[in-house]
This record gives structure tokens, sequence and C-alpha cells, in this order.
């Protein structure tokens, strides 16, 4: 043996004892690192953010040295040890052993049953949201939107948790010695704090996290683009060299509507852009935008309105003309609301009184209602696209936020998504 690995040895075995002999020092700090780390890894790898989230970072870093390392610490160890005393014997036992002890056997399912559907529902997922709450919204928290949140997807979190912690849990109870079980609970939470990152991380951004914020697909996040490619892309105003018409249609549902219009169309010259055909009842509906060639406009009006086997659609158009310039004021902003929440009258009216409030036009609103398979209830899903002619601060889309977040928690919705964009980049 050299004289290097001489004097390794005794520093790493000084080092090896640290959990054992500092065990709540030292799992507060592996599990705020921990919760930390995997929370930059999903906003870096999964979500490939530009730029980092640090107020959603500082939530999982306090929640981790707070209540993982801390107040777990508590319950794994002094707590469960009170409560089940032959535990710590229970786990240094061989697996032999083990399948002996009847008693021990119980305990063991004891604590994963009282860590599973107890501890972890009514005590980590509460203090999990509020801290959040505290550390990104620290000048206004809202507890009580934050507990509605937290009520609204126990469900979803509880069945995530169980997938990973059940397992987890009996492993720790049943080898893990006291002093190891916080840094054990840490390492499988490396995995488990990138779930519960990636499904809550992002569910409120504001004011200044809007720039460069990734959408993830939770409640209401902001994300700042060029309004061009989203809110100038009427085809009526960008085809200037084409002439445009746009066709109603309503008549008795019948199989092959959408073929037999779409094919004359295309046969005359024209070139559906938007469209909506849609089945109610007994009849089937048609809008439908159609570019043209203006020497071939005036033939395909006159086809569609007097072709024989599209009569039953009585079929209705009208040209349209651009935009006359210098009447209307050049969009500098764009917002677009997608929202998803029990069917209920008056949704589509909050949304757009809350739109006009804010100053913004609709350019485009669509609606339809989908059955949602968990609740075997309607859901009522609207997807606006707005303008502005005013340059929304930093101020402004914060108030913006938390007035959709408000109505988000009026109508309790389960998703409120609103994009904010703008022309500049420098908000």
């Amino acid at each position: 043996m050299s004289a290097a690995s001489a004097a390794v040895r005794p520093l790493l075995s000084r080092l090896s004892s640290i959990p054992a002999r500092y065990p709540f020092y030292f799992g507060v700090v592996l599990s705020g690192v921990k919760t930390s780390f995997s929370d930059l890894v999903v906003q870096t790898v999964v979500e490939r953010k530009e730029k980092i989230d640090w107020k959603r970072n500082g939530a999982f870093a306090v929640f981790g040295f707070i209540y993982l390392g801390g107040v777990q610490y508590g319950i794994y160890v002094p707590f469960f040890s009170r409560l089940f005393p032959n535990a710590s014997k229970f786990a240094a036992k061989s697996l032999r052993e083990k399948l002996k002890d009847t008693k021990g056997m119980f305990q063991l399912v004891a604590q994963v049953l009282l860590d599973g559907c107890v501890h972890h529902p009514f005590m980590y997922f509460p203090a999990f949201y509020c801290t959040k709450e505290l550390v990104t919204n620290s000048e206004k928290p809202d507890f009580v939107r934050c507990l509605t949140d937290y009520r609204n997807n126990i469900t979803e979190d509880v069945g995530a948790l169980f997938k990973v912690w059940v397992p987890a849990m009996f492993i720790n109870f049943a080898f893990m010695p006291m002093y190891a079980r916080i840094p054990f609970a840490a390492g499988v939470s490396l995995l488990w704090t990138m779930i519960l990152s990636a499904m809550r991380g992002g569910d409120v951004t504001h004011g200044e996290d809007v720039m460069g914020g990734a959408v993830t697909g939770a409640s209401l996040p902001l994300l700042e683009e060029s309004v061009n490619e989203y809110f100038y892309s009427c085809p009526v105003e960008n085809d200037r060299s084409l002439g445009h018409v746009v066709v109603t249609a309503s008549g008795p549902d019948k199989s092959g509507w959408v073929a037999m219009i779409a094919r004359a169309v295309a046969d005359l010259g024209g070139n559906v852009t938007h469209s909506k055909m849609v089945r109610l009842g007994e009849q089937f509906i048609i809008l439908m935008h159609i570019a043209v060639d203006p020497e071939h406009q005036k033939t395909l009006v006159k086809s569609l309105n007097s072709s024989k086997d599209l009569k039953p659609l009585n079929i209705r158009t009208t040209t349209l003309q651009r935009r006359q310039t210098g009447k209307y004021e050049r969009a500098v902003m764009g917002v677009r609301v997608h929202a998803v929440g029990e069917d209920k009258p008056g949704m589509l009216a909050l949304i757009s009184e809350l739109l006009i409030e804010n100053g913004m036009a609709v350019e485009s609103v669509s609606t339809e209602l989908r059955m949602n398979t968990k609740t075997n209830k309607r859901n009522f899903v609207v997807t606006a696209d707005c303008t502005t002619v005013a340059e929304l601060d930093k101020q402004a889309i914060s108030q913006l936020a938390d007035d959709f977040s408000k109505l988000k928690h009026d109508l309790g919705l389960e998703i409120m998504d609103v994009r904010v964009h703008s022309v500049t980049k420098d908000i």
C-alpha cells in the first residue's frame, strides 16, 4: 500500500462517517442541494429554458432545506422510532429473518401506509404548495388560491407519488438504518422532484419572469414571442395579390360534404386557408376562407352558389376587403388565451370581458366541448387570439397574469394558459 493511499483512507473513513455522526445536518444540506439541482436539470434539459427561473428554483431549494431535510427527518427518525420502537432492529436483520418477523413486517407496512396516506397527502403537499407560493409571490402570497390548487391536483399528485414512493419507502423502512433514511429518501427524491417540478413547477409566472420563459403546459405560463408570427397571419392582409372569399353554409348532414366542397374549390383554382366544419345535430355547418386568383374569383363564387350538388348546404359567399391603411392602428402586442374547465354558463363572457377590460381586441376565438374521461363531465375549451395597440410594460403584464389567475380560481378551471407576444423584446 502506497503512502498516498494510507493517507487517504482515514480521510475517506471520516467522510463516510459524517451521515451517521451528523444525520440531521447532513440530511438538511443534501436535501436542499439535491432539490435545487433536480429542478435545474428539469429547466435546462427537459424544458430547455434559455434563462433559469431562479424564483422557481429558490422555491424548490427552500422546500428541500426546511421540509425534506428538517421536517422529514423529525418524522422518519425520532417520531417513527417512538411509534415503531423495533424499526431500527428490523432494518438490521437479514432478509430471511425479516420474513420470519411477523410483527416487524406489520410495522413495516404500517410505516409505509402512514407515510403515503397521511404524511404526504396532508403535510408534504400543502407544505410544498405554500412554500412555492411564498417564494414566487412574496409580495402578495395567496395561500387560499394555492391550497385550492393543492386540492384540485391532489388526485394526480398522489397518484404520481405512489408510483415512486411506495416501493421506495418499503426499501427505506425495511433496510436502511435510521441515520440513512433521509439520505436514501433524498436520492429517490432526485427523480421525484424532477417529476414534481415538471408537473407543478411553472404554474404561475409573473412580470419579470416573462422574458424567455418556457411553456411547460402548466396552469398560467406567459411567454413573450414575436407578434408577427401569430397575429399578422391574416391572409386577407398578407396575400394582397389574391382575391378573398368567405363561405358560410349549413344543411342536412351527409357523408362526403367536406370532400365535395373542397374538390369544388380546388377545381375552380381556390385555396382553402382557414376553415371550421362541424356536425351539430342533424345539420352540417361550414365556415371557410378561400384565397383565389382575382381572374377566377367571380367564376368560383358563381359556381359555388349555383352548384346543384351543393344546393342543400345553402351556400352563401361574401367577398372580403383589406382594412384601409390609416383607419386602424398597428397592433404591437398580442395575447393568446387557452382555457379548459368544467362547462358552466357564462365562461366565454367572463373571459372576453376580462380581455376587453385589459384593452384587448379579439382577432379570433374558438370554443368546443370535450368529455373529461376522469370526471365523466364535459369540459369547455376556449382559445382566443387578441391584439392591442398599446405596449404593455412588466407591471401591466403582471396585473394581467393576476387577473387571469383570479379568474381561473373563480371558475375552477383546470387550465388557464396565457401567452403574451410582443413585437419588441425590451419590455
